[in-house]
């Protein structure tokens, strides 16, 4: 097996974060609406993805944009519904 066969088998993982809870994918660029449904499991019609950056919270509204996801990057979901009350 030559290298760039061995490169192939070992695809790099990104490590990304939502709501602190840890994800690993190979690919380097995901949808806001993927993120929010494949890997959070929320609804993007009730929920919003704003991504971290440092002490900034950068609202994350289309949900076809695509984010160049980097190793360690952090997203938090906002829930935009109305709050019951018990």
């Amino acid at each position: 097996m030559n290298d760039t066969a061995k490169g192939k088998d070992k695809q790099k993982k990104i490590v990304f974060f939502i709501d602190q809870q840890k994800f690993e994918t190979a690919e380097r660029y995901l949808s806001v609406r993927s993120l929010l449904v494949n890997y959070a499991r929320e609804d993007p019609t009730q929920t919003v993805l704003r991504l971290k950056d440092g002490k900034d919270l950068k609202r994350l509204e289309n949900l076809d944009e695509v984010i160049e996801l980097k190793s360690g990057i952090h997203f938090i979901v906002f829930h935009e519904g109305p709050t019951t009350v018990s």
